[in-house]
């Protein structure tokens, strides 16, 4: 009789869960991670409490609260929004900036008009003290 193909949370992670380093230290469980704060989700084989399913391994969400030690973390899935609870172990604080904190083509072509609408006061004014000093 035939291995019955594995179906569990863990299945088809052998090298996706990989570690690039040995050991998990005090101070990952430990780091204060502040609410709205954009995160990586890598998820640690070795820690097993509050592991997000494996297809959010690689995403980036925002940190909105915490519960008990773990962290409420909202990431977005195609058109939908899914809260997880994620161990601090899994979580890297990303440097790249998430998408709710870009700015739209729309935003920023107003930022654009202000910008030039006060270049444009302040050439005007230059201008009227230059021809009162001339006259």
């Amino acid at each position: 009789m035939p291995c019955r193909k594995a179906k569990g949370q863990r299945a088809k992670t052998r090298h996706l869960f990989k570690k690039e380093s040995s050991k998990v230290t005090v101070n990952t469980f430990l780091q204060e991670i502040p609410s709205e704060t954009s995160v990586d989700i890598k998820i640690d084989s070795s820690v097993h409490s509050a592991m997000p399913p494996q297809r959010y391994h690689g995403y980036t969400g925002v940190v909105t609260g915490k519960q008990g030690s773990a962290y409420l973390v909202d990431v977005s899935k195609g058109n939908k929004k899914v809260e997880l609870i994620v161990n601090a172990a899994h979580l890297h604080i990303s440097k790249g900036i998430h998408p709710k904190a870009k700015k739209t083509k729309v935003e920023k072509k107003e930022i654009r008009k202000k910008e030039t609408e006060v270049k444009a006061k302040v050439i005007e004014v230059k201008k009227e003290v230059v021809e009162e000093v001339a006259a």
